[in-house]
């Protein structure tokens, strides 16, 4: 009664080679996928940073702008303000294009050629500048 099922199996079962290749290629979207969940831990806790330094500093600048002595000492202080407020958009934009370039560098991979993944320059898929990320991360 057995049998039939186990040679149905052995039927089916993968051979070594692709189930060899599957198994890396599992390990590689595993690390992937580590590496990205990673990146946008990262992305999200520094975008809350620069809110809350965001909040503080409106709160400080809103202090500072009540004891104003002139209204050129208040320019200052909101003009202080701002420039804080196009820094930390500055800094939120940079850290959006990191996190693309992670998230496309992770999410395509390299083929695989004579088992290896990007043995050649003529087998890579991705663009260079995923490419050049990757081996600078591995560095």
């Amino acid at each position: 009664m057995t049998e039939p099922f186990n040679a149905m199996q052995l039927l089916f079962s993968p051979p070594f080679a692709v189930s060899e290749a599957m198994s890396r290629n599992a390990g590689v979207l595993r690390e992937n996928q580590a590496k990205s969940l990673d990146a946008m831990q990262r992305f999200a806790n520094g975008w809350f940073e620069r809110r809350h330094a965001g909040i503080r500093a409106t709160a400080e600048a809103a202090e500072r702008m009540s004891r104003a002595a002139t209204p050129i000492d208040l320019l200052r202080e909101y003009q202080n303000w701002a420039s804080g407020v196009l820094q930390r958009a500055m800094v939120d934009g940079l850290a959006c294009q990191q996190q693309i370039v992670t998230a496309a560098g992770t999410a395509v991979m390299p083929r695989l050629a004579d088992g290896k993944e990007g043995a050649s320059s003529q087998t890579e898929t991705r663009p260079a500048v995923f490419v050049a990320t990757a081996r600078a991360e591995q560095n």
